[in-house]
């Protein structure tokens, strides 16, 4: 199936100990409508200690499990780049705090220590 690759991409990623849960719901959202996003696709992914939700709606039920597929793709690189980001974050912040001030920086007859003589 189609939309339980980007799963399976995360799953190689994590490792075989993770247990991913993955629940997918494809449903019509009314039976009296006739016209508009009729068909509605969802899916909730489990993972340990998150949870990852994604949801489309179209005209046609292929069309919706192809946006939902995308929707999915979005969710997971989001969770991916999450803890990096909050990673990167942290070493600016700790580089500002440990900045030297330019006072106190190496200088040797009015140039700077790597310059020479």
């Amino acid at each position: 199936m189609k939309i339980v690759r980007p799963v399976e991409r995360l799953q190689k990623r994590a490792g075989a100990d993770d247990a991913l849960i993955l629940d997918i719901e494809v449903a019509r959202t009314t039976r009296h409508h006739h016209k508009g996003e009729v068909y509605r696709a969802s899916a909730t992914l489990a993972l340990a200690g998150k949870t990852i939700r994604a949801s489309a709606e179209d005209t046609e039920i292929h069309a919706a499990c192809d946006a939902l597929e995308d929707e999915l793709k979005r969710e997971i690189t989001h969770y991916k780049t999450s803890s990096f980001s909050v990673l990167k974050r942290l070493g600016r912040r700790t580089k500002q705090l440990i900045r030297i001030n330019p006072a106190a920086w190496f200088r040797r007859g009015g140039r700077d220590w790597h310059e020479g003589n």
